[in-house]
């Protein structure tokens, strides 16, 4: 009998997503003792691990476009994912095939069968689990791994890596790694190794000293990237900055966050060339960070009028997202299309939306914890309004009538939980292709 592993992909996301988000108890203990049993497939790994709140996932991108066009052979593991749960696990940008994830499903659960503690690993787990034994069965150069929550009791914090990195610290995910910016620093803290080097684009003074004083404990050299940066413009078509000796860096993706990101790139890849670790140049780190995108991150869905889509989930990832707005689009019209995860600071993120729309729609998607539209504008705000706010409890319905009606002075920011943006980008794309399709015939 073909165990139902075997019959599809979905029956091996449903078996992955089985496991839960959370788990019993926060331990690396769980997965350093099935990874014994497999034979501790993540010691064969180069890695470069990146944590933080906001940015990882674009540092990741330009990172591995840097190296990709220097020919180097790159795994990445991140986390949500923007298109296709197999996005998650990447070597080259060619995700996971279902083969392969099927393959080393089914060689985990023929261990995790003989556990008697279920409770005890995630899903996130599990998939780590699965890209450690594919990443080494696959010998890749070098696989950079995305944290998913924290640092120090991450999945993902069982690697030695050659260096680290951490984008920032924000106030994401405070009721799991502390209420204090210092509690939730030394969480993120915890993926720095003894004698490894780390890298930011943290800006709190007082923060960072206590990422200098950690490291000196380690022994691990610290790297403030940000030294030498220079913002130079952002607008519709492209960013500018510049870094040291690196002059009038262009990227695709817009905003000063995407210049810091893409500057902890580029430092870390100036290491690595420098460290004579991978053969690196400069024309080689300048057509890597131009060249890069990433998926849902100010991305335009249609370009006249703007539509866009970004994953803006907490305070500081809004609070760039509409300085970014403001900037590229001071005069036009601004409609915000919204939904978030109840957990969040959603009244917040609510006042900071009405300081830059002249509309808010908001609502939801199939999750359990995503926002009640109705439910949350029936509470009173605590602030004078400037916008409307408006409750749409079925976006797909109003959706394309939403973008056809968009008046030339007006632009569209669809924003909120990854999850969200992510099934509303499918949505949209898949909407967009039927048409193409539809014309095509005709």
């Amino acid at each position: 009998m073909i165990h139902p592993l075997l019959r599809s992909e979905v029956s091996i996301i449903e078996w992955i997503n089985s496991f839960g988000y959370s788990k019993h108890e926060r331990s690396l203990e769980p997965i350093k003792t099935v990874l014994e049993v497999l034979g501790n497939p993540h010691e064969k790994l180069e890695t470069i691990h990146v944590a933080g709140t906001n940015g990882k996932g674009s540092t990741v991108a330009f990172l591995r476009s840097i190296l990709i066009h220097a020919g180097v052979r790159v795994g990445t593991f991140t986390s949500p994912f923007m298109v296709n749960f197999k996005d998650r696990i990447e070597i080259n940008n060619t995700h996971i095939s279902k083969d392969h994830l099927g393959k080393y499903a089914r060689r985990l659960k023929a261990v995790l069968d003989h556990r008697e503690n279920r409770d005890d690993l995630s899903s996130f787990d599990v998939l780590t689990l699965i890209s450690f034994m594919y990443f080494a069965d696959q010998k890749v150069d070098v696989v950079i791994y995305e944290t998913g929550i924290g640092g120090r009791l991450d999945s993902t914090n069982v690697i030695r890596p050659m260096v680290t990195a951490i984008t920032n610290v924000g106030d994401d995910h405070a009721e799991i790694l502390g209420e204090s910016p210092l509690e939730r620093a030394m969480e993120k803290l915890g993926i720095v190794k003894e004698g490894v080097p780390l890298f930011t684009t943290e800006e709190n003074p007082d923060l960072l000293t206590v990422f200098r004083n950690h490291c000196q404990g380690l022994n691990a050299p610290f790297h403030e990237s940000l030294l030498g940066f220079d913002f130079v413009r952002t607008v519709e078509t492209g960013t500018l900055f510049h870094y040291q000796s690196y002059r009038f860096v262009r990227l695709k993706m817009l905003g000063k966050y995407q210049a810091k990101n893409a500057t902890l790139a580029l430092s870390i890849a100036e290491y690595l060339m420098e460290a004579g670790i991978f053969d690196l140049d400069v024309e080689v780190i300048y057509k890597g960070l131009d060249v890069a995108t990433w998926p849902g991150r100010f991305e335009f869905i249609e370009k006249k009028p703007p539509v866009i889509i970004d994953g803006a989930h907490n305070i500081d990832g809004l609070k760039a997202l509409i300085d970014l707005i403001e900037t590229v689009y001071p005069k036009r019209r601004k409609k915000f299309l919204f939904s978030a995860l109840k957990h969040k600071d959603v009244n917040e993120m609510r006042k900071l939306l009405d300081s830059c729309a002249h509309e808010v729609h908001y609502t939801t998607w199939k999750h359990p914890n995503a926002i009640d539209p109705v439910e949350l504008l029936s509470e009173p705000l605590d602030f004078p309004t400037q916008a409307e706010h408006v409750a749409r409890p079925e976006y797909k319905k109003m959706l394309g009538q939403f973008i056809k009606k968009l008046e030339e002075d007006e632009v569209l920011i669809i924003c909120g939980s990854l999850y969200f943006v992510s099934e509303l980008r499918k949505f949209v794309l898949r909407g967009k292709e039927l048409r193409r399709t539809r014309q095509e015939k005709e």
